[in-house]
């Protein structure tokens, strides 16, 4: 029966792969260790976050001082950068795990629950860190928040009220919003902990930290990127300019341009579209699994060694009498890899992908030099007089027990697997290794010949024939050695493997200091920015209880006007729009913002604002002001005050 075949994408991800186990070895090469190095920057994002916790002040006054009193001592400093640049960090090796999975085919089918969760653990990751931009409330975290404020305003329960947060004169709303993204930054943060389980859930083992070797590497890279490039802040904030750009994080505000060329509606469908793209990612491409295993009832002694194998929990133990278990398979689960098939000493587990019988049945009647067990994704075998190939969905599915009986026909045993860590079951290789070497039960049996049984580790870009010839020349001259052989890329080069790897660092700086500008910095802003409490058109003559502690003071509106308001600039209209108060009932005080682009000079500006429920009741404002380039000048309101200008000299 066919197995399940290695594709384009993976052998291009292999080529690159293999390179790279040349100086890093198998065992620590990187590639095969991205999520596991998310997760370890991910910690170091979190301990250096709740160190600059307890030094933050939350308050959208004081913030911004006390985020440059931690800069200014040089443990702060150095928090700040590794806070920073660990968080662009794991963004970066987030995504590059997700291209590999995609690349490796390795997001569909069984392993749809992993890649859902690790599409919404990506979209917290990115909530997490924008909202901890906003909280250093510099030029940055202004314009920021602005052009987030817009992208929700779309949704009716937000409309302006969020974007009156940041710029105009309401700090009792900023504070509050302050607040609210502090506990979401901490909160969303512990969240990760649930999908980050959802993502390995289905998974035996997770390789949740990369070797040492990759932690230490990494943490001395993100010492030293915090070190050489500390990190800074933009200009304060100021609530009475728009600020024309910023320094760009391009980790986490990718899709922040599009608010220069695309319309809101435009930018939610560009949103949806991609993560929901992604999302059902693994519905869309066709693909065809292995047929699961199963399990002979009568044959198990419910050893659990299966059940503790199987690297994708698809196995589980079910009492059958009050003295015994028994191992049974869930299909769903099931990768059909046949793992279990070599974890059983009972011929229990079975696979119709994995025919022992067939196979002993043929080298006993071909009696071959050379018998050859590979999976589809390690290197290929030719077929000869000398040498007999099976392709098994995994060489973790051979049996160590079976060599008592194929190696009564066959001289030796070669099994070729994929290059370490990269099995695409996971766990085959590495179950194979210490079940030949005697390191894990169905051991092999004392009375083999070990030197006749081979493991070589080599991906299907690379050439076995080679090692297959030299193996054949010492069957035949009978010089074999005493103990198992495993061939596998393992010597590190110390010199290149640091290089490479501290590659990606050097880009934090760069791609988290580019400055864009989202205004035209040849034109000028003029923005109306207030909150406006209307008169109420209904109100409640009675008391809403009969109790004396919950009846109101004053009456209370059960409505209030709409306004129109109209804004004239020389003498020419832009803007006459009605807008109705907020809340179901609309009792709520009315928010406008609103954006001009201007010419730079001298403008003569009137403002004028009608209740439309009480026509009586006007406010107007004039005002002649001479905008520059990059100017901008907000318009504001207070019921002390009313209308005035915040840009104003």
């Amino acid at each position: 029966m066919d197995v399940v075949s290695v594709s384009p994408t993976y052998r291009l991800m292999q080529r690159l792969s293999y390179i790279l186990s040349g100086i890093y070895s198998s065992r620590l090469n990187p590639i095969y260790y991205l999520g596991a190095i998310t997760v370890f920057l991910l910690i170091v994002d979190v301990l250096s976050g709740v160190y600059l916790f307890l030094f933050y002040r939350v308050d959208p006054q004081q913030a911004y001082h006390s985020v440059e009193v931690i800069s200014s001592s040089f443990l702060g400093s150095l928090m700040r950068g590794i806070h920073r640049y660990s968080s662009d960090g794991l963004i970066l090796f987030a995504v590059l795990h997700m291209l590999h999975m995609i690349l490796t085919d390795r997001f569909r089918l069984f392993r749809w629950v992993a890649w859902v969760s690790g599409v919404g653990t990506l979209l917290i990751f990115i909530v997490i860190g924008i909202s901890g931009y906003l909280l250093v409330w510099d030029e940055r975290a202004q314009l920021t928040g602005l052009l987030m404020a817009k992208f929700f305003s779309i949704i009716p329960i937000f409309g302006h009220a969020l974007m009156s947060a940041f710029l105009g004169t309401d700090l009792k709303n900023l504070g509050g919003l302050f607040r609210i993204l502090l506990f979401g930054h901490i909160a969303v943060t512990i969240l990760l902990l649930f999908t980050l389980w959802v993502h390995v859930m289905r998974i035996s083992r997770p390789r949740l930290f990369p070797p040492k070797y990759l932690m230490v590497l990494l943490t001395i890279f993100t010492l030293a990127v915090a070190l050489i490039f500390p990190a800074r802040s933009d200009p304060p904030a100021n609530l009475g300019k728009i600020p024309f750009g910023m320094s760009l994080d391009w980790f986490y505000l990718t899709g922040f341009p599009l608010f220069k060329v695309l319309p809101l509606s435009l930018n939610w469908v560009a949103f949806l579209g991609f993560f929901g793209l992604l999302t059902v990612f693994p519905w869309l491409i066709k693909g065809r699994r292995n047929p699961p295993a199963r399990v002979i009832e009568e044959k198990c002694e419910g050893c659990k060694q299966c059940f503790e194998d199987c690297p994708y929990e698809a196995i589980y133990m079910k009492r059958v009498s009050p003295d015994e278990e028994k191992a049974f398979v869930i299909e769903d689960k099931c990768a059909g890899c046949g793992i279990c098939v070599a974890s059983c000493n009972y011929n229990a587990n079975v696979i119709d992908t994995v025919p022992y019988t067939d196979i002993l049945s043929a080298v006993s009647s071909s009696e071959p030099r050379l018998l050859v067990f590979r999976c589809p994704f390690s290197a290929e075998v030719e077929s000869s007089e000398e040498v007999m190939v099976w392709t098994l969905p995994c060489t973790g599915a051979v049996n160590a027990v079976w060599m008592r009986e194929l190696l009564k026909h066959a001289e030796g045993v070669l099994l070729v697997t994929c290059d370490g860590p990269d099995c695409y079951f996971r766990e085959g290789v590495l179950w194979t290794e210490e079940r030949f070497r005697g390191e894990r039960r169905p051991r092999l049996l004392k009375v083999i010949d070990r030197g006749r049984v081979r493991i070589l580790e080599k991906p299907s870009v690379d050439d076995a024939s080679r090692e297959v010839e030299e193996f054949l020349r010492a069957l035949r001259s009978r010089s074999l050695p005493k103990e198992l052989v495993i061939l596998a890329k393992d010597k590190v080069n110390h010199l290149l493997a640091p290089v490479i790897l501290f590659i990606p660092f050097l880009s934090f700086y760069p791609l988290t200091t580019h400055r864009i500008e989202f205004y035209p910095t040849d034109r000028s802003v003029a923005v109306l920015t207030f909150k406006y409490r209307s008169s109420p058109v209904r109100k409640a003559e009675g008391t809403y209880s009969k109790l004396k502690h919950m009846q109101a003071i004053k009456n209370i509106a059960l409505e209030r006007s709409p306004i129109e308001l109209t804004f004239l600039v020389d003498g020419k209209p832009l803007l006459k729009k009605r807008y109705n108060p907020r809340g179901m009932r609309r009792d709520s005080s009315i928010y406008v913002y609103e954006e001009f682009i201007l010419d730079p000079g001298i403008h003569s500006l009137e403002l004028r604002l009608v209740e439309t429920a009480h026509p009586e009741k006007v406010k107007s404002f004039r005002l002649q002001k001479e905008l520059k380039p990059s100017d901008s000048l907000a318009l504001s309101y207070s019921e002390e005050r009313g209308f005035f200008a915040l840009g104003a000299e």
